[in-house]
């Protein structure tokens, strides 16, 4: 049975609630969207390229045209875009406290990536020392935003931003501060890559 769609619904939050699966990385219900992980691509009838599914609204885009959410060019696009995600990414699943837990390794496994082919070294970002909770391991950050959105929407604090461009980018504080709220710990929980552990609970301090 179909969903109803008010106003506001985004198509993938429509997609998702009439149990149809849709990779995404930055998209979280209860945040602001976003956009920047590009994952959640989806085909609509006589567009001439995919569209993101979690920017789109989900009234205008039925209305509209029909959807389709599996096409061969949903899923090249889709591949080709965790091939970008991938390009800095670690190889360390097995030590990974998001180890088997992982959507991006698990769209990786799915698509089987076995080669590389615009990089030979990964780009190296420093971990940034955010207080007694949250352990960073900054390489494995996608830039999907999550934790600056839950920082500024839900914890009220701005403590954490994107500075840098491009490449450049990065995730962390803009000057020497820590995470001193309650809410802080909850980066972890929303981080879809590892990028952010407990500290307390880290699986790379067990012997």
């Amino acid at each position: 049975m179909k969903k109803k769609i008010n106003n506001k619904t985004s198509l993938i939050a429509y997609l998702i609630a009439n149990g149809i699966s849709v990779p995404h990385y930055c998209y979280h219900n209860d945040l602001s969207i976003a956009g920047n992980c590009r994952v959640c691509l989806v085909e609509l009838k006589n567009s001439m390229k995919p569209v993101v599914s979690c920017a789109t609204n989900a009234r205008v885009a039925l209305q509209n045209s029909s959807v389709y959410h599996d096409s061969a060019l949903v899923k090249k696009a889709r591949e080709n875009i965790l091939e970008f995600l991938l390009l800095n990414h670690p190889l360390d699943c097995p030590i990974c406290d998001q180890g088997g837990d992982c959507d991006l390794q698990d769209q990786s496994l799915f698509f089987g990536f076995t080669k590389r082919r615009f990089y030979k070294f990964k780009r190296i970002v420093s971990d940034k020392e955010l207080g007694p909770i949250v352990k960073t391991v900054m390489t494995r950050c996608i830039h999907c935003t999550r934790c600056v959105r839950f920082a500024a929407e839900i914890a009220g604090t701005e403590e954490l931003g994107v500075f840098g461009r491009g490449s450049a980018s990065e995730i962390g504080t803009y000057i020497d501060k820590v995470l001193t709220t309650e809410l802080s710990g909850n980066i972890i929980d929303l981080c879809p890559v590892g990028s952010f552990t407990s500290k307390k609970f880290s699986r790379q301090k067990l012997k």
